[in-house]
């Protein structure tokens, strides 16, 4: 088995009719019971791995995860992390250390996952496990053969139900924030929501959270008494501003200095729910510094191309508000013209982001397929297009189906001093963004 096999083969676990999928069974500990059931033809390695810190939340989760497997691998930690979805390649999906999952150890992973399949579809017991399920599978024995001390988990979706909430005994569990998103899958309303979200609190563990709406906190409260878990509510913008510029930005905390080299205001919310987690493990001040200064991320407001080019993956309300709100801060004199490649997930409330965009008066908007992955459902090009008409006629506007040939139309648009933001998909950023690194911008 090679890797593209390999890949090919988790893929193929997409297709497979599922009896007792989330949405269509009211038992749905059912798919955390199976996947529990499968982890047993593993040698159950989610029992083996010492600390666990479980995040979820509407928006966050991947800086919070990269944050704190910064700070952790800074105090000399053994640390593994989980990001979802991965940017451009499956093994990005785990980390240990400073390094992903390499191609081989993927493959060998994968051909142990094959072979414990195939046992546990012979049981009969279960349905078939979905492909999620199998990459939190993957996560856990990778994690537990690399001797991880500190498992960072991120939620794929919700959280009480969500493949990851298999993990036993959590050191700690955080709920970033509540905001709108996958309401089809996980509820129409942000209690529901939240009442989703907090069921990653289990007994004795520590819970933090930014969440400040009385009646969703009333909710995570709730649930933190039954299950015996003391709570930490972090204030939301409690941080004055020292210095800010397109690629650093510098806060004061508590009366502690810190920079953050990840671009955008909004991250210093995460980095403080990162700052606290920290404490609380009783790591040093000056660790916690140098770990959120040497924190690096991709496809959240990356900048290349003399910082021209700003590769997003903003895919909902409130993410994409804090993408607009960082565009407008640096272009507070407008003296740069705004050019926008976009593209859409079918599922996403698009007509919302599609809005907030256009208040950044592009000069030009490129609009794509997100993705070429034919699992993935695509908002039609020319539907937003026509949205984009409605309510903008002030720019240059083209709709490609190739990523690739939309990117090479925009960065032929941009000047020198010009913007360029590429957003509205993790999907989309992901698919562009190896092209920007191979032409080495």
């Amino acid at each position: 088995m090679n890797f593209l096999e390999a890949e090919q083969f988790l893929l193929s676990l997409r297709n497979i009719p599922r009896k007792d999928f989330i949405k269509k069974n009211k038992n749905c500990q059912i798919c955390l019971d199976r996947l529990n059931y499968f982890l047993s033809f593993l040698g159950n390695p989610q029992n083996k791995i010492p600390h666990y810190i479980h995040i979820t939340g509407t928006s966050g989760k991947g800086s919070l995860t990269t944050y704190l497997h910064s700070i952790l691998h800074t105090a000399g930690k053994k640390v593994g992390s989980t990001q979802s979805p991965h940017p451009t390649k499956i093994t990005e999906h785990w980390k240990v250390a400073t390094k992903n999952m390499t191609d081989k150890e993927f493959v060998n992973i994968v051909k142990i996952i094959k072979v414990a399949l195939e046992k546990y579809i012979s049981s009969n017991k279960y349905d078939i496990i979905s492909y999620s399920e199998v990459l939190t599978a993957i996560g856990l024995l990778f994690f537990y053969q690399k001797n991880v001390e500190w498992a960072i988990i991120e939620v794929g979706l919700g959280g009480r139900y969500d493949s990851t909430n298999i993990i036993p005994n959590k050191d700690i569990a955080i709920i970033t924030n509540i905001g709108l998103d996958h309401e089809k899958s996980i509820g129409p309303t942000k209690k529901a929501i939240t009442y989703e979200k907090s069921g990653i609190i289990k007994p004795n563990t520590k819970i933090f959270t930014m969440v400040s709406d009385t009646k969703l906190l009333n909710i995570i409260n709730n649930e933190c008494k039954k299950n015996i878990a003391d709570i930490k509510i972090i204030k939301k913008n409690n941080f004055k501003i020292i210095n800010f510029s397109i690629n650093k930005t510098q806060f004061n905390y508590l009366d502690n200095e810190y920079v953050l080299t990840t671009p955008g205001i909004h991250q210093i919310n995460n980095a403080l729910i990162a700052i606290e987690v920290s404490k609380y493990l009783n790591i040093p001040i000056n660790t916690i510094k140098k770990g959120l200064a040497n924190t690096k991320q991709i496809l959240r407001l990356e900048l290349f191309y003399k910082n021209q080019i700003i590769l997003d993956g903003a895919h909902n309300k409130d993410k994409m508000k804090s993408t607009v709100d960082f565009i407008k801060k640096i272009n507070e004199k407008n003296e740069k013209n705004i050019h926008i490649l976009i593209g859409f997930s079918e599922n996403k409330k698009y007509k919302q982001m599609i809005k907030m965009i256009l208040d950044l008066n592009p000069k030009s908007i490129a609009i794509s397929r997100n993705t070429n992955n034919p699992f993935r459902k695509v908002a039609s090009p020319i539907d937003i297009k026509k949205e984009c008409n409605k309510k903008n006629t002030n720019n240059t506007l083209h709709v490609f189906v190739d990523p690739e040939k939309a990117l090479d139309w925009s960065m032929k648009k941009i000047k020198k001093n010009d913007i360029l933001l590429i957003t509205g998909s993790i999907f989309l950023s992901g698919q562009i963004r190896p092209l920007l690194t191979k032409m080495k911008l």
